[in-house]
């Protein structure tokens, strides 16, 4: 089954379906896998009928049916990573910082140098100055 095409609900519905199947497959009753991971017995009710589970109760429960290490599977992909990076440094840093091609463009170039438009810094100030409207402020004592 390809956990890929399934909606969240789906893929929480099937882990829980699982984790019944690999209960009743060790012959242990709710109550003892209760007590084993260290939960109520309604967490166990609630999760075998497919309600949300938190990560920390997850855990608790793959480590009372001892399948804890099937977790490994999901981490690998970071080992994968750690082992591609000792052979491959310089491909294996992350970006410092991500940046939007379209908001660097719009950005204003400060530097007074020509921007693609052909006008210098200044006259882009200037442009805008002029395209700006202005009222004038009256003081309540002054005189128009």
């Amino acid at each position: 089954m390809k956990f890929t095409t399934l909606s969240d609900d789906e893929v929480v519905a099937e882990l829980c379906r699982r984790i019944k199947e690999t209960r009743i497959s060790q012959r242990l009753s709710q109550i003892e896998l209760a007590s084993r991971a260290q939960v109520g017995i309604a967490t166990i009710k609630r999760v075998e009928q497919g309600g949300a589970v938190t990560l920390t109760t997850l855990i608790g429960i793959l480590r009372a049916l001892d399948r804890l290490h099937q977790l490994e599977s999901v981490l690998f992909d970071s080992e994968v990573r750690g082992f591609n990076a000792e052979l491959h440094p310089a491909e294996a840093r992350p970006p410092q910082r991500i940046r939007k091609k379209a908001a660097i463009a719009a950005e204003p170039d400060m530097s007074g140098k020509e921007k693609d438009g052909g006008k210098k810094m200044n006259e882009w100030y200037a442009t805008a100055m002029e395209n700006s409207v202005v009222w004038p402020v009256h003081w309540p004592d002054e005189k128009k």
